[in-house]
């Protein structure tokens, strides 16, 4: 794999609404999201277990992303993070060309 030099501009956030996570993908810098999905079927915060860690990455997929592979890390959620401060997760996502492209 090669992704030291592919352009990692896109986070996925998956974050708290009234009811369960709103999944998007947003460009770096931007709030304006480039996908979304509500996931009102999910369980409310603080609850991220690692069944929704899987079915976001799933989800992403059905939108046209995917988390790079190598943020899957031991101190991560299958790539996903807590993000300080706020009541949501996030992930480095890629679209599925760049990942091709980076060799994945």
């Amino acid at each position: 794999m090669t992704t030291e030099n592919a352009c990692r501009d896109l986070t996925a956030l998956c974050k708290a609404a009234d009811s369960g996570y709103l999944l998007q993908v947003v460009g770096d810098g931007s709030s304006a999201p480039l996908a979304e999905k509500a996931l009102s079927h999910w369980p409310d915060w603080p609850a991220f277990p690692i069944e929704a860690a899987h079915a976001a990455g799933c989800e992403l997929i059905m939108l046209g992303y995917m988390l790079w592979p190598d943020t899957v890390t031991p101190d991560s959620l299958i790539g996903w993070r807590a993000v300080p401060d706020q009541q949501a997760w996030s992930a480095k996502v890629g679209t599925l060309a760049q990942l091709q492209a980076a060799g994945i």
